[in-house]
């Protein structure tokens, strides 16, 4: 059906307010309004503007954001436009019976205290011995990103409360501004016009820029990628500072103040400086790599073969096995450093899933892969790091 033959919505539409309808189980929902007040923001939305976005939502929202779908704007899709089931779905309804999805409270709190117990030593050993206190802060913070990643992901609303004051505290984060970051990221894994971990120009280019944005200092980027990594977690600081003030977070704002003092109170200036480099770099290898020198999308329709209607777009499990890369961890401390990231591939297909779940979900998604004929991607720590860096040497020495 050609676009002159749909019957459209007719939302109040001005300059700033652009409509957005999106299908959801074959029914196409108005959002324009409701794109205001939607909790992780409205370039989200935008995002699936005129597509099905089933998958995608299922994906990351909790049983109360599926009830309230009724209560907004919609209408059926017309027979030809109908979009049949994803296999994606029934293998998330599959692992929701299997109790998957289902948080542990003991290990929750194990987690939360041993975070808090890395900060206490580095404090304990902040005067006496500043470089073993640095060392420690950096892993207590990477400690704490994974922690406040996984409570952020988490739709049970008491590990929701706890997020809320546990991420700006510890962390110095926004949750409103990870939030629309991040969870765009996930629905819009690797999407070079969407996905904000990517577009890292112009001061990194994972794909071939265009002559009008292209910069002197690319032919260099192989060489200070690694000082982008080591500043990750200050500039993760520094948006959530400017997000909150400028959306005037109010509770936000008084939280990232607590970390800020709380740090001046407890650590020498020297000690934090290098924790937080510690910890910036070390996650930054392990969330930048398993992404950056993967398969780039440059539409939502680009893995789309025959399709079946005007809304369909990527297959949601496809796209992120495509652009995600699993880590192997043979041995303990990297196991431990990577904090259950290491399942890119598991972590991606279900964010709402508990870190801790991830590898016993694994063959579970190697089984799915087998049957619907899709590699499942996988190395060592070192041989990503490896790939990544000859990734970004090629897109240095490109000649344009």
């Amino acid at each position: 059906m050609s676009n002159s033959e749909k019957a459209p919505l007719t939302p109040e539409t001005t300059q700033e307010k652009k409509p957005i309808h999106i299908a959801l189980d074959n029914k196409l929902y108005d959002l324009t309004n409701f794109a205001q007040v939607h909790p992780g923001g409205r370039e989200i939305l935008e995002d699936f503007h005129e597509t099905d976005a089933s998958q995608a939502f299922y994906a990351i929202h909790s049983k109360d954001a599926v009830k309230m779908l009724d209560k907004l704007k919609h209408r059926e899709l017309p027979p030809n436009e109908r979009l049949p089931k994803r296999p994606y779905l029934d293998f998330v309804n599959e692992l929701e019976a299997k109790g998957l999805f289902k948080p542990n409270y003991f290990i929750e709190a194990l987690l939360i205290g041993h975070t808090l117990l890395l900060f206490a030593i580095a404090i304990i050993l902040n005067e006496e011995r500043p470089f073993l206190s640095a060392c420690f802060l950096g892993i207590a913070t990477l400690t704490a990103g994974w922690v406040g990643h996984h409570l952020d992901h988490s739709r049970d609303s008491k590990l929701r409360d706890i997020g809320n004051w546990f991420s700006p505290i510890t962390l110095g984060f926004s949750l409103g501004w990870w939030s629309e970051k991040h969870n765009r990221h996930h629905v819009s894994c690797n999407e070079t016009e969407k996905d904000g971990d990517i577009q890292l120009m112009p001061f990194l280019w994972l794909w071939t820029p265009k002559k009008t944005e292209d910069n002197w200092n690319r032919r260099f980027q192989h060489v200070y990628f690694g000082i982008l990594y080591m500043i990750l977690h200050y500039k993760w600081q520094f948006d959530s500072v400017v997000f909150a003030l400028k959306h005037k977070r109010k509770f936000e704002i008084k939280l990232l103040a607590v970390h800020f003092l709380l740090y001046i109170i407890f650590f020498k200036a020297r000690v934090v400086f290098l924790g937080i480099l510690i910890s910036g770099t070390l996650s930054a290898f392990v969330v930048t790599a398993s992404h950056q020198s993967e398969e780039k999308i440059y539409s939502k329709r680009e893995l789309v073969k025959g399709s079946q209607s005007h809304y369909e777009i990527n297959d949601y499990a496809l796209q992120q096995l495509v652009t995600t890369r699993n880590i192997t961890t043979p041995h303990w401390l990297l196991n431990y450093l990577c904090g259950g990231m290491q399942f890119q591939i598991e972590h991606h297909l279900f964010p709402r899933m508990p870190l801790y779940r991830l590898s016993e979900v694994r063959p579970y998604v190697q089984d799915y892969c087998e049957r619907h004929n899709i590699r499942y991607k996988e190395e060592g720590f070192w041989e990503m790091m490896v790939r990544n860096y000859k990734t970004i040497h090629t897109f240095a020495a490109l000649e344009l």
